[in-house]
């Protein structure tokens, strides 16, 4: 408790000092030497800030027979950059799209890559991991106890998404990627599961469709034999055309006049052409285009083959020899019914789109993300925009608490780690006046606790939330059971920095920033603040003296104040351009 606790002596014999080493002095040198291990689960105590970046997102596209994960960054123009690109077949819609049920097999397969997409999102320090599925999860009775096993197992949230919003998301990710300015273009992404129509301009969408035409879904339904019979071709001909029939005629009025293809399919079709093309030769080619010529020539030879000769052709991943045949016959009949000649090919698609959503969804995040670089700051500035903080106000308790952290190591005796949290405890002091004024410094601690700080271990943010909650009022009691919860060491180390943070709160009691340098000189047993202020100092005097309290009982010493008015308004504050 607070009262109990043996005060350190401040001053004397600086030999003697010097050999002291408090309980928070050790408990730190233990838990950031990682020598000492503890019982608990949250720890080590505070450690090193992250290296600095902007925005990290990843988004994990789960489909019918691949599972794909894009991280990227969010960059000073607004735009992002891929950090990582991961694809694996896990054919978990294998049996899904006919019998409706997701092979347990399969299941975990995914299960396992997801956990591996995991564990590189974080090692990237992402802050946000989106995950999306898509067809045979969506048409599987077991889907929900698949979603239900990825929350509990691994912690991530999926989200089973309608074709609509397939197609939309999908829509997102082109358009960016593709100049598709005033001019419709038809977007076809084929899936595994379904497959995806979208006519758009640069501006908007015209139509967003979906059709259960997925390359894995026509294979289970149609081709029995390897190879495929010429019955078999024909019946996935006639399904297509009976199920495209109307939305042809639809996309024909809507006179697109570009023609571009997304997905596995479609880019390993388009890989497959450019390799039947000699070396010198496509080096004269675009590899990202098919023209119906090279895919024709192309068909001809899928129709001939099984999937053991498909699989040695060039371009074409082997994982996919069994349904690109069907994929193929798709892509045959848009050629015809539209009169093609060429479909240019996309790498982006779904989990792109995913990105481009957040983005958009996220404005004030993601300029913030450009602003402030180091994640675990940003996370701190967001929360207190969040709750409508005095921006100005924070950032000068902030700048003042630091400066009398950095003016006292030999006082208070913590390391750099600890003035970090110092810092972001007075960024959020008074964030609880978004609740409410009356005892908002107990609001501040809730919420801190619960505002979706990212990159803080649990003890960092219950230090983070005790040091903010007792920057005014009362000191710690035994009934304050957040307080007591901690160890002694960490009370100690909140008493210490919630007492520099009154100091601090209290030489901006007016939110005018008017202490524009504050200087610190310590003798035996005394701490004498000086300074300097724009304008009158009486407010900041009068707070000083009804906040010394914590202070002197913490440290053991006297303390006392004096201001004197600066020359000039001009220069700086703790190394802060004085507004």
């Amino acid at each position: 408790m607070f009262k109990s606790r043996v005060m350190m002596k401040i001053g004397g014999d600086a030999q003697s000092e010097a050999k002291r080493t408090p309980p928070a002095e050790k408990y730190m040198r233990r838990n950031i030497s990682g020598a000492v291990r503890s019982s608990r689960a949250d720890r080590p105590a505070p450690n090193v800030a992250a290296i600095p970046h902007g925005l990290r997102l990843a988004a994990i596209d789960i489909g019918t027979n691949s599972l794909h994960m894009v991280v990227v960054e969010v960059t000073a123009a607004l735009d992002f950059r891929v950090l990582s690109s991961e694809k694996e077949l896990t054919r978990l819609g294998a049996a899904a799209l006919i019998r409706h049920v997701l092979p347990r097999p399969a299941m975990y397969h995914t299960l396992r890559v997801l956990d591996r997409y995991l564990r590189v999102a974080r090692n990237l320090q992402c802050e946000n991991i989106l995950a999306c599925a898509t067809s045979a999860v969506r048409e599987s009775i077991n889907g929900g106890d698949f979603v239900e096993m990825v929350k509990r197992r691994l912690g991530l949230d999926v989200h089973v998404i309608n074709s609509q919003e397939e197609a939309r998301l999908i829509y997102l990710a082109v358009r960016q990627a593709v100049d598709v300015v005033d001019e419709p273009a038809l977007i076809v992404d084929i899936g595994g599961g379904s497959a995806e129509f979208i006519v758009g301009d640069v501006r908007r969408s015209l139509l967003l469709e979906s059709r259960k035409l997925g390359a894995s879904r026509l294979t289970q339904q149609f081709i029995h034999h390897d190879p495929a019979g010429k019955s078999e071709i024909k019946n996935i001909r006639k399904h297509i055309h009976a199920t495209l029939r109307p939305l042809i005629a639809r996309i024909r009025n809507l006179k697109p006049h570009r023609f571009i293809g997304t997905s596995g399919a479609m880019e390993n079709l388009a890989a497959m052409c450019a390799a039947r093309h000699e070396r010198a030769k496509a080096r004269h080619r675009v590899p990202n285009k098919m023209s119906r010529e090279d895919f024709e020539s192309l068909y001809k030879r899928l129709v001939r083959l099984d999937s053991k000769q498909r699989r040695r052709l060039p371009g074409l991943d082997p994982g996919r020899a069994e349904q690109i045949l069907a994929g193929a016959v798709l892509v045959d009949y848009l050629f015809e019914q539209l009169a093609i000649p060429v479909i240019e090919v996309s790498d982006r698609a779904l989990r792109e789109g995913m990105i481009i959503d957040y983005l958009q969804t996220h404005w004030p995040r993601v300029r913030l993300s450009v602003e402030i670089r180091e994640p675990r700051r940003r996370s701190v500035v967001e929360l207190g925009r969040r709750c409508n903080y005095d921006e100005a106000h924070h950032r000068s308790v902030a700048s003042l608490a630091v400066a009398l952290f950095d003016q006292l190591p030999g006082l208070h005796r913590l390391g750099r780690s600890y003035r970090e949290l110092l810092e972001f405890a007075a960024l959020l002091h008074d964030i609880g006046w978004h609740i409410g004024h009356s005892s908002h410094h107990k609001h501040s601690y809730y919420l801190i606790k619960n505002g979706d700080l990212e990159g803080f271990s649990p003890l960092e943010l219950e230090l983070i939330a005790n040091i903010a909650r007792y920057h005014r009022r009362g000191l710690p009691k035994k009934s304050h059971e957040p307080y007591m919860s901690l160890r002694p060491p960490e009370r100690e180390i909140v008493d210490r920095l919630a007492a520099l943070l009154r100091l601090a709160e209290a030489l901006d009691r007016g939110h005018c920033a008017n202490v524009r340098k504050v200087r610190v000189l310590r003798r035996a047993g005394r701490v004498r603040l000086v300074i300097t202020t724009r304008f009158d100092s009486g407010l900041e005097l009068w707070a000083l003296r009804h906040k010394a309290e914590m202070f002197e009982r913490v440290y053991a010493v006297q303390l006392s104040f004096s201001a004197r008015l600066a020359r000039r308004t001009g220069g700086t504050r703790h190394g802060v351009a004085a507004p």
